[in-house]
């Protein structure tokens, strides 16, 4: 591989530290809005819906209890379980072979997953830590992106040996 590409893939070094301020009331809020309205629910049996109805209510203490859990590293079992129900892809319904697990989670270890994750991505993209090759799980990159850009470095490449030639 050309010494261009292989600069091209190499992940930056990065002496900067991750420090994960504390959450906001806003960001719960913010985060809990943008949920989808899913009457699914997780094991405790409370739907995405009602959670972002009532997060008026319930960002001051969701704030405090994820803040909490940060601190001390520690996140209770409990919210880890999911409720698995089996559904139907296609077909038969009488044929097992036609289903596919779904796990239902419940919306409080979800916001503050969906909360950390913009946190993580913030520092990784602010801070130059993945390579420009990365397109899975990044802001505007999607595989679509990286097709894009596998199909125009092809491009390059016959052209440089139409040049060459």
């Amino acid at each position: 591989m050309p010494n261009s590409e292989r600069q091209y893939l190499k992940v930056k070094e990065n002496t900067k530290t991750i420090f994960l301020i504390p959450i906001t009331e806003n960001e719960v809020e913010k985060v809990a809005k943008s949920l989808k309205d899913k009457s699914s629910a997780g094991i405790d049996e409370i739907p995405d819906s009602v959670v972002k109805k009532c997060i008026t209510q319930l960002k001051k203490p969701l704030t405090n209890i994820y803040n909490a859990s940060l601190e001390s590293g520690i996140f209770p079992d409990q919210p880890k379980i999911a409720n698995v129900v089996p559904v139907n892809k296609r077909g038969d319904k009488m044929d097992i072979q036609n289903y596919r697990p779904i796990a239902l989670l419940s919306v409080f270890p979800k916001l503050l997953e969906k909360l950390e994750c913009n946190r993580l991505r913030a520092f990784t993209e602010g801070n130059g830590v993945l390579s420009e090759a990365q397109q899975g799980f990044r802001t505007r990159k999607t595989a679509e992106t990286a097709l894009q850009t596998f199909i125009q470095s092809i491009q390059e490449a016959v052209e440089k040996k139409i040049e060459s030639d």
